[in-house]
């Protein structure tokens, strides 16, 4: 196969990709409509196919190198679109009985990623392929964790959350005690696996911290380090709802509580996102750099210092 044809097909295959995530994120659709945690999903589809565009046009004028030209190529992804016909069919059987069982939306995930980057790499290169790797992490940003998973991590983070709420209402002198996943103050009782899980804003807040790395261009590290903060920031901003949410609760009654708790977890994720920027930011460097210390670069003559004209008589 030579350039040419290869160039022929890079539109379609674009496009064949571009329908197979639609049709994964239109199987999302009931986790982000009904699950608890994943409202932010819709969001995310046009914000990755704005990446991946952007990507795409960064990488046009690169040499193509694809992988495996040939009859083993063809052979290779006959025996895949096979694997995908006879993988898919089963899954959506599974999915349209029951949408919001999350193991068939995995299985169906991995299929979508794994044709579509070995099919970036047929066309433009394992290159091309890895470039788009971030996109890709990014749209799995969407995908619901295996309830197993997000049990555990409900379990843990308000197990979190809760004990540092303690330590905070002891730091300012109010004897708060912790019973199992409540918090105890006098008479009166705040629930917080109903008020803070946690796991709502981590979610998002990873969201938020591949959004911004892509957005801003970070480097690997950077947008590592980004996560990292996400979680940081989602652990302390739900802290911080808990003791406020907890206060409410002891000082006003059930009626102020129930009043204010969807305010403060907006509030809460606003502040949330606006430290996620700043500190993108300030990974970036750009606030650091000084506006008028702009480097000029100099050459230097290898000719020899230049002669002064000569007297005019």
């Amino acid at each position: 196969m030579d350039d040419s044809s290869i160039s022929r097909l890079t539109r379609p295959a674009l496009l064949l990709i571009a329908v197979l995530w639609l049709h994964f994120f239109w199987c999302l659709v009931p986790s982000w409509r009904f699950g608890e945690y994943y409202e932010y999903g819709f969001m995310v589809p046009p914000l990755a196919f704005a990446f991946a565009w952007q990507r795409i046009g960064l990488m046009a004028g690169v040499e193509a190198r694809p992988w495996l030209p040939g009859k083993r190529w063809d052979l290779l992804m006959t025996a895949g679109w096979l694997l995908l016909a006879l993988t898919m069919i089963p899954l959506r059987v599974i999915e349209t009985g029951d949408p919001l069982w999350r193991p068939p939306l995995h299985l169906h995930g991995i299929a979508v990623t794994a044709v579509t980057h070995l099919l970036l790499a047929r066309i433009k290169g394992w290159r091309f392929s890895v470039f788009l790797m971030p996109v890709t992490l990014f749209a799995w940003s969407a995908v619901p964790y295996l309830g197993q998973i997000e049990a555990a991590l409900v379990r843990n983070l308000t197990g979190i959350v809760i004990s540092l709420s303690r330590e905070g209402f002891l730091l300012f002198g109010q004897p708060v005690e912790q019973i199992g996943e409540r918090l105890v103050l006098g008479g009166e009782v705040v629930d917080v696996t109903d008020g803070c899980s946690g796991i709502r804003s981590f979610q998002s807040l990873l969201m938020a911290a591949l959004f911004f790395g892509e957005l801003l261009g970070l480097k690997a590290g950077w947008r590592v380090m980004m996560v990292a903060v996400a979680v940081g920031i989602a652990i302390l901003t739900n802290t911080g709802r808990a003791i406020y949410l907890a206060s409410v609760r002891f000082s006003r009654g059930p009626e102020a509580f129930e009043a204010v708790h969807d305010s403060a977890g907006h509030v809460a994720f606003g502040l949330a996102a606006l430290v996620m920027l700043v500190t993108a930011k300030l990974f970036t460097g750009t606030w650091f750099t000084p506006r008028s210390g702009k480097r000029v670069l100099v050459r230097r003559s290898t000719a020899g210092p230049e002669l002064p004209p000569p007297p005019s008589a």
